[in-house]
């Protein structure tokens, strides 16, 4: 399989393209650091355009909401395609970051840019001819320089590892998810 992944040089991104390579599907790797703008969504798009699964996962803005829209068009009428928009655990309930400042600000705007995505998505899967798309939700992950793994943050490589399983084992099972929320909480739950 033929996957698209914006994003796959650093963080979730890379340990999703990580995890699928391993499984040997083909990578289209789309990344700044690699000269790929997610903004120029008409030629990022058409890059996208032959692969069979696009994961929506660089946030630049509302660039990834913009996109999505443009990849969604090519692929109108085409349900053998899907889409896994990578949003956040944080568009559940408001958030009050421990921080103040600018990083306060742009906590609440990355929260609110992947609100409108999530809108964006419920939006487009009212169409008809609508390829699928699921929206992934990560709770805590350790991808910020400096942040380890440990009781609040997972593992990038573990917390991939576990979406790529859940998606296989939904997709062999004739199952899908519309939406997927997983990462550590604050309240352990024993089973």
């Amino acid at each position: 399989m033929r996957i698209a992944i914006t994003g796959h040089t650093n963080g979730i991104g890379r340990a999703l393209a990580s995890v699928l390579k391993s499984r040997d599907h083909e990578i289209l790797g789309l990344s700044k650091r690699e000269g790929h703008n997610i903004r120029s969504f008409a030629k990022i798009a058409n890059l996208i355009e032959p692969c069979d699964v696009f994961i929506n996962n660089a946030q630049a803005s509302y660039a990834q909401t913009e996109l999505l829209y443009e990849v969604w068009n090519k692929w109108r009428s085409k349900d053998n395609k899907h889409i896994w928009c990578i949003s956040t655990i944080m568009t559940q309930h408001p958030v009050d970051p421990p921080i103040q400042g600018q990083e306060e600000i742009a906590i609440n705007h990355y929260r609110t840019q992947k609100i409108a995505m999530e809108e964006a998505v419920n939006q487009l899967r009212a169409k008809k001819g609508s390829p699928r798309i699921t929206i992934i939700r990560p709770g805590g992950v350790a991808t910020l320089p400096g942040q380890t793994p440990g009781d609040f943050l997972c593992d990038p490589d573990e917390w991939a590892q576990l979406i790529v399983d859940t998606m296989a084992l939904a997709d062999a099972r004739g199952m899908k998810f519309s939406d997927l929320s997983l990462g550590k909480s604050k309240v352990q739950v024993g089973i």
